[in-house]
């Protein structure tokens, strides 16, 4: 019978794993496509403590963006404005 272990710590990676020279996999961004994986830069990052936070704020933005942009018209209804209707006299 072989005895199972159990770490205290089974999310935690140790101690002397040391990834600040690390290196990018270039095969993900070829495998998943450019559009899954950006890259911000550091002092952004820490302003976000994980991913949920970070893509609320960016869905906030996005739907501002959306309202801020006028709806595309065709050249004939953007030529000029039109100017009040005037009202006719009732005689």
């Amino acid at each position: 019978m072989k005895k199972t272990t159990t770490a205290d710590h089974d999310d935690e990676m140790p101690a002397e794993f040391d990834f600040s020279n690390a290196i990018p996999n270039p095969y993900f961004v070829a495998m998943h496509g450019p559009a899954y994986v950006r890259v911000i830069d550091k002092d952004l990052a820490d302003f976000f403590p994980d991913d949920v936070t970070m893509n609320a704020a960016l869905r906030t933005i996005a739907e501002a963006g959306k309202r801020a942009v006028p709806q595309k018209r065709s050249a004939r209804t953007a030529a000029a404005p039109k100017s009040p209707a005037k009202k006719k006299a009732r005689s």
